[in-house]
């Protein structure tokens, strides 16, 4: 009982948490972020939050991990536009099916 009387608060609070929660994006909404900051044209702090904030969907959040890995620290151009055409894949995807 007392392990439950301290899990619920804290399971509430992590809910709560604005950093910890995941959100919910697009395919699209992934490339374009990818394509602004290939780009040049993203804002100031478009690509810090993208990569601080996980993704709902696994498959858009493994990219998302990945491309924080070849970001702006040490870009790494290549892995880049290799995840725009994955992510862009995806979307096809989503609107032929």
């Amino acid at each position: 009982m007392l392990t439950l009387a301290v899990a619920l608060p804290v399971a509430l609070l992590a809910r709560l948490w604005p950093f910890e929660r995941a959100v919910d994006r697009t395919p699209e909404a992934v490339a374009a972020i990818l394509r602004d900051f290939l780009e040049g044209t993203g804002g100031p702090n478009d690509w810090d939050d993208f990569e601080s904030v996980p993704i709902t969907d696994p498959k858009l959040e493994d990219i998302r991990r990945r491309a924080a890995q070849a970001g702006p620290s040490e870009t790494d151009h290549d892995v880049l536009v290799a995840l725009l055409s994955e992510v862009e894949a995806m979307a096809r995807a989503r609107t032929e099916g």
